[in-house]
């Protein structure tokens, strides 16, 4: 057995929906992508459609045939995103990937999964390799303590978005999207997106906002928060702090009834960041990405350091 690819989403849901539901937050990044695959045909899942053209999907068979233990989703426009550490299984993807003709930008995945396929594609494709972001993936499950030794809080109050707040959150979302360097959508797409759902929400001090937490749809029982944004002249005040544990609260407590229950959130950060703050709002380290780009050559690839994962800090 090996890689089994599809141009069908249902189809590739299907077979390894099991697989990356049981290890959510771990694959929080190819569930939402998948999710917004459906999306951009104006449908949910279940319904009979491929996915958007171009895209391909795909999982990894073990010999034994006891069910995926890796998967892909491929958007020609994005670098490749791996569920899945083994980097065998990630080298053996970077062989398979041509015979389906794919050109690659790069790859998305856990650090030993993306050193191994970047090495695998730059040895087969001449290219080069550069790290352009290494993050670290956090979760928060069950109910949220009051207290959890953070601080005793910035003054203020969290509050939920609304068509009024369009204006400041296009701005705080360009702003944000100027900082991490990510230009793929434009700002009023994303916050016409987020106000569909709710997704956006303020700490507000003194009746004004002075940060912002958005989360993305749920799926499997699990949300991921995709921006904290807090002005230049707002910062090194909590208010960051406050609306990532706030929304993280607002996002577990109990559902109304007949709403589906979310059980875990996920927050990716950078990964040149201490983990002092994440450990401090009650998240657990879950495991280390890398993105890494394919350019022209220029010299050998870098290697990440290799050993025991690093654990969080009291």
């Amino acid at each position: 057995m090996g890689w089994c690819t599809t141009s069908d989403l249902d189809r590739f849901l299907t077979v390894a929906g099991g697989y990356l539901t049981a290890r959510a937050a771990e694959n929080t990044l190819l569930l939402s992508a998948a999710q917004a695959a459906y999306a951009t045909r104006g449908t949910q899942p279940g319904d009979d459609v491929k996915g958007p053209t171009g895209a391909l999907f795909g999982w990894w068979e073990p010999p034994d045939g006891s069910g995926p233990r890796g998967a892909f989703l491929h958007d020609p426009s994005a670098p490749v995103l791996i569920a899945g550490r083994a980097p065998e299984i990630a080298a053996a993807l970077a062989a398979e990937l041509p015979k389906a003709g794919r050109a690659m930008s790069g790859v998305d995945a856990p650090r030993e999964a993306a050193d191994a396929f970047a090495a695998a594609w730059s040895q087969r494709a001449g290219v080069g390799v550069r790290v352009h972001r290494h993050s670290r993936v956090y979760r928060m499950a069950g109910a949220v303590p009051e207290q959890r030794g953070l601080f005793p809080g910035p003054a203020g109050r969290l509050r939920r978005a609304t068509g009024a707040d369009r204006e400041l959150l296009v701005a705080w979302v360009k702003a944000f999207k100027a900082e991490v360097g990510d230009l793929a959508t434009a700002p009023e797409t994303t916050v016409d997106d987020l106000l569909c759902y709710g997704g956006a929400a303020f700490w507000e001090a003194d009746g004004a906002p002075v940060a912002m937490a958005t989360v993305t749809r749920p799926v499997a029982g699990t949300v991921r928060i995709s921006m904290m944004y807090t002005p230049p002249e707002r910062r090194r005040a909590g208010y960051g702090s406050a609306v990532t544990l706030a929304v993280s609260r607002a996002v577990l407590a109990p559902p109304e009834t007949g709403a589906s229950a979310i059980t875990e959130v996920v927050m990716i950060t950078e990964g040149n960041k201490p983990d002092r703050l994440a450990a401090r709002l009650g998240y657990e380290l879950v495991g280390e990405r890398v993105v890494l780009r394919f350019g022209p050559p220029t010299g050998s690839m870098p290697r990440f350091p290799t050993g025991a994962m690093p654990r969080l800090r009291g």
